[in-house]
C-alpha cells in the first residue's frame, strides 16, 4: 500500500532533535531558543499538540525564572494553572474518538497519564488554585511525562560518526559475503569430506550471519533522513556499488551490470528497503547518482567537469545501476503505479548537460518508449554539442597542419538548434514565462508618454516638495532586471544562497501590546 509523506513544519530530523534538546535544557537561554523554534514552526504549519504543550510548559518555566515586569505570585499561579489545564486537555482530547464523550479521567488512564494531573486540572478549573510550589512541581513532572510519552519515542539519535559506521557495516557485510562465496566454491571444487573445507565454510557462514545481524541492527537505528545523508553517499563511492576492480565495472555504451554484481547487492537492498520503503530508498539513490553524473552547469558551465569528476568506468557503472533500477522498479506512463518517479531525474539531466547525462537520457528512452520521441531532440543536440566541443579541443591541442578537422559543425546551425532546444525545454517544465514578462514591460514603457503628457500641467501647479516626492516615488518603483544579472539560488534561501533564520526572536516577547509615548 502506498504510504503518503506527512507534512511537518521542521526541515529535517536534526532540527527536530535540536528543538527537543533546547526545550529540555537546564540553561534558560537554550529553553528560550527552543520556545522560539516552536513559535517559528507554528508560523510554518500545524504543530503536534505534544510539542505545543512542551513549549508552553517550558515557556512558563522561563517566565517563572525571570519574573520580569513585577509578576506577582497570584499571577504566576494563574499562568501555571492555565498551562497545565491546556496540557491535560490537549493530550486527552486526542483519545476522544467515540460517538459518546468519555470522562477525562478515563481517557487519561488509557494513555498512562497520572491521575493527579487530572485532579490538578479539576482544582485549577473549579476549585481553589493549588499552591505555587505544587504547580511548579506539576509543571516539571508534566515535562518529564511528555519526554517519556512523546519525545523519547520520536527522536532516534545518531552518533557523530554515523557515516563511518555505515561505511564499516556495509564493507564488513560485503567482505563476509565474498569470503562465503569463496568458501562455497572451495568446497564445491574439492571433496566435502575434508574437515578443513568444512571448517572454512562454517567459519564463513558464522561471519556472514554476524555481519548481517550487525548491518540489520544499524539500519534499524537510522531514520529516514539518514538514507540521503549517510547511506546513499556511501553506496555510490568506489568499492561499494561501483567495484574497486575496474574489470568488474560496466562499460560504455552498453552500460550493463554483471549478473554477479546484481546478485551480491540483492540482500543489502532488501535490508535498506525494509524500514524505509522502496520508493524512498531508490528515489534517493537515483537522485544521488544523477547529481554525481551531472554537475551543476550554473557553476561549472555546460559540458564542463570539476576537479572531482568521476572516472569513465565509475560513471558507466552508475549509469548501469540507473538502468537496473528503472527496469526493476519503474513502470512506464500508462501502466500501474510506479515505485519510483523519473521527473527529478529528467530535470537534472536536461538542466545540467554533461558527458554522462546523454547516456542517462538514452537509458530512460530505452526503458520508457513513450518518452523516446520527446527526448530524441535533446539527445541529438547533446551529441552534436559534444562532437563540436571534442573537435574544438582537438584542434586547439593539435599542431597547425593543412589537414581538415575531424568534425565541424556550423556555428549558426548549432546556435539555432540550441535556441530550439531551449524553447522545448521551457515548454516541458513550464518555465516559458519570460515572453509574458517582456510583453508586460513593453506595455508599461509604451504607456509612459501618455502618463507624462497628462501629468505635466499638474506638475506645474504642485509645490517643490510634491515634485521631490514624485521623483523619489518614481525612482523607487520596481524595475526590470536584465536577464544577465540573474543568479540561481535554492528554493527557501536568500539571494546570496544563505538559509534565513526563521526562529522567533526573543525580543518580540518583550514588546508591549499597547506602546505609549509621552506627548
Amino acid at each position: 500500500m502506498l504510504k503518503f509523506p506527512k507534512v511537518v513544519p521542521w526541515a529535517s530530523t536534526e532540527e527536530y532533535m535540536a528543538a527537543a534538546d533546547c526545550l529540555y535544557s537546564s540553561d534558560i537561554s537554550e529553553r528560550k531558543r527552543g520556545v522560539a523554534i516552536v513559535k517559528a514552526w507554528r508560523a510554518r504549519g500545524r504543530v503536534p499538540v505534544a510539542i505545543e504543550a512542551t513549549a508552553s510548559l517550558a515557556e512558563m518555566c522561563v517566565a517563572d525564572h525571570e519574573q520580569r515586569h513585577g509578576v506577582t505570585i497570584c499571577q504566576l499561579q494563574h499562568m501555571y494553572a492555565m498551562a497545565l489545564i491546556r496540557f491535560v486537555n490537549s493530550i486527552v482530547d486526542l483519545e476522544q474518538k467515540g460517538v459518546y464523550a468519555q470522562s477525562v479521567a478515563m481517557l487519561a488512564g488509557r494513555i498512562g497519564m497520572p491521575a493527579w494531573f487530572v485532579e490538578l486540572r479539576h482544582a485549577g478549573t473549579h476549585e481553589q488554585l493549588p499552591s505555587l510550589a505544587t504547580l511548579r512541581s506539576a509543571c516539571a513532572q508534566a515535562l518529564l511525562w511528555l519526554r517519556d510519552y512523546y519525545w523519547s519515542k520520536q527522536v532516534r539519535r545518531l552518533p557523530a560518526d554515523t557515516m563511518i559506521q555505515v561505511r564499516a557495516g556495509i564493507a564488513e557485510y560485503l567482505s563476509a559475503s565474498e569470503a562465503r562465496q569463496k568458501a562455497v566454491a572451495l568446497v564445491a571444487s574439492r571433496s566435502a569430506k575434508h574437515s578443513a573445507n568444512s571448517s572454512v565454510l562454517a567459519a564463513a557462514e558464522t561471519a556472514m550471519e554476524s555481519a548481517t545481524t550487525a548491518l540489520t541492527s544499524l539500519v534499524a537505528r537510522l531514520h529516514a533522513d539518514a538514507v540521503r545523508l549517510y547511506v546513499v553517499p556511501v553506496l555510490i563511492e568506489s568499492g561499494f556499488l561501483v567495484p574497486s576492480e575496474k574489470r568488474l565495472r560496466a562499460k560504455f555504451p552498453d552500460c550493463k551490470l554483471p549478473a554477479a554484481l546484481v546478485e551480491a547487492w540483492s540482500a543489502p537492498f532488501a535490508m535498506f528497503t525494509a524500514p524505509w520503503g522502496e520508493t524512498l530508498f531508490y528515489e534517493e539513490l537515483l537522485a544521488a547518482m544523477v547529481s554525481a553524473l551531472t554537475p551543476d552547469s550554473s557553476e561549472l558551465g555546460i559540458f564542463e567537469s570539476g576537479d572531482g569528476a568521476l572516472s569513465t568506468s565509475h560513471a558507466a557503472t552508475l549509469v548501469a545501476w540507473i538502468r537496473w533500477i528503472l527496469e526493476s522498479h519503474y513502470v512506464p506512463s500508462g501502466g500501474k503505479a510506479s515505485t519510483v518517479s523519473i521527473e527529478d531525474l529528467l530535470e537534472g539531466c536536461l538542466r545540467n548537460p554533461s558527458y554522462y547525462s546523454r547516456s542517462v537520457l538514452r537509458v530512460v528512452s530505452d526503458v520508457d518508449p513513450a518518452l523516446k520521441r520527446d527526448l530524441k531532440p535533446f539527445v541529438e543536440y547533446m551529441g552534436k554539442a559534444l562532437a563540436a566541443l571534442v573537435a574544438e579541443e582537438a584542434k586547439a591541442s593539435a599542431p597547425p597542419t593543412n589537414s581538415k578537422p575531424l568534425l565541424t559543425v556550423p556555428l549558426k546551425a548549432l546556435q539555432e538548434e540550441e535556441a530550439l532546444m531551449q524553447r522545448r525545454l521551457d515548454q516541458l517544465f513550464g518555465a516559458g514565462r519570460e515572453a509574458s514578462q517582456t510583453e508586460s514591460m513593453d506595455v508599461d514603457v509604451s504607456a509612459k508618454p501618455a502618463a507624462t503628457a497628462t501629468s505635466v500641467p499638474e506638475a506645474r501647479s504642485t509645490t517643490a516638495a510634491a515634485m521631490a516626492l514624485q521623483t523619489e516615488a518614481a525612482a523607487n518603483r520596481w524595475s526590470y532586471v536584465p536577464e544577465a544579472a540573474w543568479t540561481q539560488c535554492p528554493i527557501g534561501t536568500l539571494c546570496d544562497g544563505t538559509v534565513p533564520a526563521l526562529e522567533w526572536p526573543v525580543w518580540i516577547d518583550s514588546v508591549p501590546l499597547h506602546a505609549t509615548t509621552p506627548l
